[in-house]
């Protein structure tokens, strides 16, 4: 009988527990979005302008200074990011609304910018 209310005690703790919740050596997802929104203007950065002046330059080595960049503003290290980012591929319910969410806005950017350009 014991053993069943041990087992009933533990489902009911593990149920009641928030699956979103992040740990806390992870960053959060309000600010990993906002890095990886950074992060995502480097990238576009470095294609349209860094790769047009490739011949006096290393691309790659100026975008990852452009990360490293990124990393500085937010306070943040490399391995901090890649920890925090590895744990959101591995939780597809959470990097799912931070990718929406990222989609969204770059598409409301696009929308803003976009009518001001054709004319």
């Amino acid at each position: 009988m014991k053993l069943i209310v041990v087992m009933l005690l533990i489902c009911l703790v593990t149920a009641c527990t928030d699956s979103k919740k992040v740990p806390k050596d992870i960053l959060a997802r309000p600010k990993m979005e906002k890095v990886m929104w950074d992060m995502l203007l480097a990238d576009r950065f470095s294609s349209n302008f860094i790769l047009k002046d490739s011949a006096t330059k290393d691309v790659k080595l100026e975008t990852f200074k452009l990360y490293e960049q990124v990393f500085q503003i937010h306070g943040i290290s490399k391995e901090e990011f890649l920890k925090s980012y590895k744990y959101y591929l591995n939780r597809p319910d959470l990097s799912k609304i931070m990718f929406d969410s990222l989609a969204v806005r770059s598409g409301r950017v696009r929308n803003e910018i976009f009518p001001k350009l054709v004319q």
